[in-house]
């Protein structure tokens, strides 16, 4: 068993192996999923290895903070209460991390003999020596952004199909680049979060999303590229427990779903939207319109993890921040598999 998983951006490989060396000279036992035996798959081997590591070391930069898959790692390490973050460049950790005190390395040259180093393999050494702790309780939500709480959509007619680019052009590159990333759980997104919440009543109204019956070409397509999506969620142990819901959106309007999620479930909600959509985000409130959890990054691809601590309604809003040519095409989908 590793004393250390260490999560970073495959941008920042170089940086990484440097960290690893030291702390590997310091005595420790350093995991950087480099070393993947024949025989096992990627996802499932790093999951083992996070399950098991003493220590979790996140390097927090300017191409880790952008990546949904290091920030899913985080969250593993925060909710095991085994979260180290170290920041490599001179940037803020995402919303949610910034509880836990970081070690700043950003203006470490490699140093063993450094001061900043020596307390920072001194702090692991003794994190992992340490006897284990209880898991940490979820970070309260913060004071939400500009978004509208779920209200009850209006029936707006469909939008004809814009033109530009098909969606499939778009939609094929996310997809893949996905599902590649969740099989090797390493890399993605953009700038730190910001909050998100209710508006404006008047700003924006929101609009209804197409139903599923008489669906077009664009929508089958999104459709076939989450089956791809599923299939790598299944090889972490999801299953998909809602129909995707599909519709399109114009810039600044959202749409709002309505689920069922049990307390003792592991949940991720995925959303995918066409090739002239810029910025998708992903809310999601309880029945009492409180923010539980959020995805507002500047990008097309929001997932949203949540572990509910009571079962109950709660509603997925999905808002649309950036559509270059309007109406922009949206997929939603639910996965679960059993809290670990």
């Amino acid at each position: 068993m590793a004393d250390v998983f260490l999560s970073y951006a495959r941008e920042d490989a170089a940086r990484a192996e440097q960290i690893a060396r030291g702390l590997e000279a310091a005595g420790l036992d350093v995991f950087w999923d480099n070393e993947i035996p024949p025989g096992q798959t990627w996802a499932d081997y790093i999951e083992q290895k996070l399950t098991q590591c003493k220590a979790l070391i996140v390097l927090w930069s300017e191409h880790s903070t952008k990546s949904q898959w290091v920030r899913e790692e985080a969250r593993m390490g925060r909710d095991k209460s085994v979260l180290i973050p170290v920041l490599i460049d001179n940037v803020q950790p995402p919303f949610g991390f910034g509880e836990v005190q970081a070690a700043n390395l950003s203006n470490w040259s490699g140093g063993l003999e450094d001061a900043k180093w020596r307390r920072f393999v001194d702090a692991v050494t003794h994190f992992t020596n340490a006897a284990p702790r209880p898991a940490a309780p979820q970070p309260a939500p913060a004071p939400p952004r500009t978004v509208a709480p779920p209200q009850t959509a209006y029936a707006a007619p469909a939008a004809e199909k814009k033109k530009g680019l098909p969606v499939w052009v778009w939609v094929v590159g996310a997809v893949v680049a996905t599902v590649v990333v969740l099989g090797a759980i390493g890399l993605m997104m953009e700038e730190q979060q910001q909050f998100v919440g209710p508006p404006n009543p008047q700003n924006p109204q929101q609009a209804a999303a197409m139903p599923q019956p008489g669906q077009n070409a664009y929508e089958q397509q999104i459709l076939q590229r989450l089956a791809q999506v599923e299939q790598a969620f299944a090889a972490q142990g999801f299953q998909r427990i809602a129909q995707p819901v599909t519709g399109q959106l114009p810039a600044g309007q959202y749409h709002s779903w309505p689920v069922t999620l049990n307390v003792g479930g592991d949940y991720r909600i995925i959303g995918v939207c066409d090739n002239d959509c810029g910025d998708l985000d992903l809310v999601l409130y309880d029945q009492n319109n409180v923010l539980i959890s959020q995805d507002v990054l500047a990008d097309a691809t929001p997932i949203v993890s949540v572990a509910p601590s009571w079962t109950g309604p709660f509603t997925v809003q999905a808002v649309m921040q950036n559509c270059t040519v309007q109406p922009c095409y949206y997929a939603l989908v639910l996965y679960v598999r059993p809290l670990q």
